[in-house]
C-alpha cells in the first residue's frame, strides 16, 4: 500500500484538551507515514490558551491562520501579540504559551521536527 500523501482536516478527529482547545494531528507517522516531521492544527477557544510548555527534543513552528492572541516565552520574559499571518518559532527547550485574547477562535497550524514520540506508531 502506498503512503497517504494528502489528508484533509475533516478526515482527522480532533482531541479535546483542557484548557478548551482542539488539536488535530494531520501529518505524522500514524496518518501518512512521515518520519521526520509532524504537522497539525489547534483550535483555541476565546479566552483559552495552549498552556506554558517546552519540547525537550523538538523544534516547533506555528502559523496563525485566523484570530488573535499573544505568545509568551519563558514565563513572561518575552510577550508578543500575534494575529493571522504571524509565524512563531520555539526552539527545543524554550518554554512557550499561546493565549487567545480575541473574541473569535484562534486557529493555528503547527509543525514539529522531529515529530514527538506520541505522533509515532506504538
Amino acid at each position: 500500500m502506498s503512503p497517504k500523501r494528502i489528508i484533509t482536516e475533516d478526515e482527522v478527529q480532533g482531541v479535546a484538551k483542557v484548557p478548551p482547545r482542539i488539536s488535530k494531528v494531520l501529518i505524522s507517522e500514524v496518518t501518512t507515514g512521515a518520519q521526520g516531521i509532524s504537522m497539525g492544527v489547534a483550535l483555541v477557544a476565546p479566552g483559552s490558551r495552549i498552556p506554558d510548555h517546552a519540547h525537550d527534543n523538538e523544534e516547533e513552528a506555528i502559523y496563525v491562520v485566523s484570530g488573535s492572541g499573544k505568545v509568551v516565552f519563558n514565563g513572561g520574559v518575552e510577550e508578543r501579540e500575534v494575529q493571522a499571518g504571524s509565524a512563531i518559532y520555539a526552539a527545543s527547550g524554550v518554554r512557550h504559551e499561546i493565549v487567545n485574547t480575541g473574541d473569535a477562535e484562534l486557529k493555528l497550524v503547527w509543525a514539529y521536527s522531529p515529530q514527538p514520540p506520541e505522533h509515532r506508531r506504538r
